[in-house]
């Protein structure tokens, strides 16, 4: 397992996980200096007892008598059961390496005139320290139990203490992280929205380079907004001044005499008409103002517009399921014309009749419209680039008045109604596109 795949990728986990590591180390560095420090000053201290009994001892000995010198011997000096003994077989001749014991012979050997020996008595009953030293011209040695050596452990309420001072700060920690992580979150979330085309503006909050980040995005917006009005303006203009030459276009070749040269003209003058005419319905649903103020009832807003297709000659039949009947969606009603009428157009120019429409209400709350055609269908490698603006997958379609717009202005449409849109092979042939959109809940009818 790799370090990388350990580290959570959260940057509020990797964050509060980089305090806490902080805080640990810094905690047990002072804790070792603390500890260390410590066994430092017990060395000494006890450097200075044991130093101050040997310079007392080392001036009384000398004097005494031998009833007194025998008396001494094994004599406790009351000093945490300080003993003192004369030089026998009975001394240890082990020589302790402990750290503790360096420290201790390093701190004691500059108090006395001549550096002590140290012994070490590891017999369970007597486990001690032998210090040897001389007074007058004999040997006598302090035994000092090594219970006296142990060091005291952190008192408790010192532990309870350090976890209170850890949790505070780790608590802290997080809130101040969370300060920082929860404005970068809601930028990314206008973000996200301004990749999907809906632009957002931020609000500036936060440490100063988040509110400079969210500044920084709104002027972006702006920019964006501003260019996509001017493109839109443009292509609108001149897609709509491409009208009044169509319209001259189409009375000159009335007035021709050859009738096969007029008719044939007067179909190159329709297929431009028609690609006008997608330019400008494609440039209407990239308008997201353009909203439902109320929810359509889907059946018989859909049956007017197919009635509008009959009235046409063409073959369009219609099928609403009991469950349908009084579905409402938020559409607006020119956004379902053209969704139905550039389908249609499609179904009916690059497919076969009839065209089948049938609008259901899934279990789950969704609305169903689907839209089928009898022809070959498109193979199934194409059916996602087909919804991008201005695709073609059979270049002789831009000499039938296609510009490849009719598609992907349904698919618009259907995405800002917060709908899902999908191609799929129909039973028994041809092409079938399936649109689902969320019921209306204030309107819908059990």
């Amino acid at each position: 397992m790799t370090l990388s795949r350990l580290i959570p990728s959260s940057l509020v986990a990797r964050t509060v996980l980089l305090v806490i590591a902080v805080v640990l180390i810094a905690e047990m560095a002072t804790l070792a200096l603390f500890m260390g420090n410590r066994k430092v000053e017990h060395a000494n201290k006890a450097a200075r007892l044991v130093a101050g009994q040997i310079r007392i001892l080392q001036v009384i000995l000398p004097g005494v008598d031998r009833e007194t010198h025998q008396r001494l011997s094994g004599f406790e000096l009351g000093e945490r059961k300080l003993q003192l003994h004369t030089d026998n077989d009975s001394v240890p001749d082990q020589k302790p390496d402990s750290d503790f014991v360096k420290k201790f012979v390093a701190a004691l050997d500059p108090l006395l005139d001549v550096p002590a020996v140290i012994r070490l008595d590891c017999r369970e009953s007597q486990r001690s320290l032998w210090i040897g030293f001389t007074a007058g011209e004999e040997r006598w040695w302090l035994v000092w139990p090594l219970r006296n050596f142990e060091q005291y452990d952190i008192p408790y309420d010192m532990w309870l203490w350090l976890a209170f001072s850890l949790a505070s700060l780790m608590l802290f920690a997080g809130l101040f992280v969370l300060s920082i992580i929860k404005p970068l979150a809601r930028l990314a979330e206008v973000v996200n929205a301004t990749a999907d085309g809906r632009l957002h503006t931020a609000v500036p909050e936060g440490p100063t380079e988040v509110r400079r980040l969210a500044e920084c995005h709104n002027a972006m917006v702006a920019q964006l907004a501003k260019a996509d009005a001017e493109r839109r303006e443009m292509l609108a203009g001149l897609t709509h001044d491409l009208r009044a030459p169509l319209t001259r276009l189409r009375m000159r070749l009335a007035l021709l005499e050859n009738e096969d040269e007029a008719n044939g003209l007067m179909r190159d003058a329709d297929d431009m008409e028609r690609i006008v005419g997608q330019c400008l319905a494609f440039l209407r649903s990239e308008d997201h103002g353009t909203r439902a103020s109320d929810p359509l009832t889907m059946a018989t807003a859909v049956d007017d517009e197919l009635a509008r297709h009959r009235d046409m000659g063409r073959q369009v039949n219609l099928n609403v399921s009991a469950s349908a009947v009084a579905s409402k969606v938020m559409i607006d009603r020119g956004n379902l014309q053209r969704i139905l009428d550039n389908l249609i157009d499609n179904a009916l120019q690059y497919g076969a009749p009839p065209v089948d429409v049938s609008l259901a209400v899934e279990q789950s709350g969704v609305v169903t419209l689907r839209i089928r055609d009898h022809g070959q269908g498109i193979p199934p490698e194409h059916r996602r680039c087909v919804l991008d603006a201005f695709v073609q997958i059979e270049p002789a379609r831009a000499t039938r008045g296609s510009c490849g717009l009719g598609l992907a202005i349904v698919h618009r449409i259907v995405e800002m109604c917060h709908g899902e849109m999908a191609l799929d092979d129909a039973i028994g042939g041809g092409l079938e596109v399936i649109m689902r959109f969320p019921e209306s809940a204030a309107h819908r009818i059990d």
